[in-house]
């Protein structure tokens, strides 16, 4: 019922031998009993704005729109989801394994509703690849719960040290911190004071002391002037006398 189905997608998207068991794994998941069989399958999709799109799925036929990667990832794609279950369990890129779904589900919910009905139960060999894909999706849940542990012991164990990784980078951040300022040290240690330049005063002499004259001979004489201020010096000029003197003193 779905041989050609699995070839196509196997060729299309290079998923090799792994296309059945993601066939089966889907089918598992859209036919589950506790979450509400095919009906609640398709309520996630409803969910998330894309009612026309699975109404156009219903019956098969040429009018199924498909279905793109992000609106795959949006549906299928959260923690614990079914997206991230089949990528733990076939050792596939995620993105091909989305380009599959988003090829496979129009075509597996065309033909799981004939007439455009969804069907009471499932056909006799629709149920047998759902088994199948039961078992395969409980072993990748299991070891998707075993990857959680082994993460969060491996985080736990982590925070063990974590006390003692602070206190070592504190210690050598001070060590580091000490032979920054001991080399640093020398070159801002502060230069001897220079003494002030002071200028010695000038002393000067009493106002009533007169200061020596260049050239006096001590000795309690008097400074004797230069000839040549002496010759300098001029000579009185003699007045002219009386001319009503001159006759007298002829007739005397």
């Amino acid at each position: 019922m779905f041989e050609v189905l699995i070839r196509e997608a196997a060729a299309r998207f290079g998923v090799g031998d792994k296309a059945l068991p993601l066939v089966q794994m889907l089918l598992a998941a859209m036919m589950a009993k506790d979450t509400g069989g095919l009906a609640g399958f398709l309520e996630k999709f409803k969910a998330a704005g894309l009612g026309p799109l699975v109404q156009s799925w219903l019956g098969g036929g040429e009018d199924a729109q498909p279905i793109g990667n992000t609106q795959v990832e949006a549906v299928l794609g959260t923690s614990g989801g079914l997206l991230p279950a089949l990528t733990a369990q076939l050792g596939l890129p995620r993105d091909k394994i989305t380009e599959a779904i988003g090829y496979l589900l129009p075509a597996l919910v065309g033909r799981l509703t004939p007439g455009g009905a969804l069907p009471a139960s499932p056909p006799a060999e629709i149920a047998g690849y759902a088994q199948a894909g039961q078992g395969l999706l409980a072993q990748a849940e299991q070891a998707m719960q075993t990857a959680q542990r082994a993460s969060a012991a491996s985080i736990g164990g982590g925070k063990k040290w974590l006390p003692w990784v602070i206190v070592i980078i504190i210690a050598l951040a001070i060590l580091y911190a000490w032979n920054a300022n001991r080399r640093a040290a020398p070159s801002q240690s502060k230069p001897a004071a220079a003494l002030p330049n002071i200028a010695t005063p000038m002393v000067r002499p009493p106002a009533h002391v007169q200061p020596p004259v260049s050239g006096a001979v001590f000795g309690g004489s008097a400074p004797r002037k230069p000839a040549s201020a002496t010759a300098a010096t001029p000579a009185p000029i003699a007045a002219p006398a009386d001319s009503t003197a001159a006759p007298a003193s002829a007739a005397n």
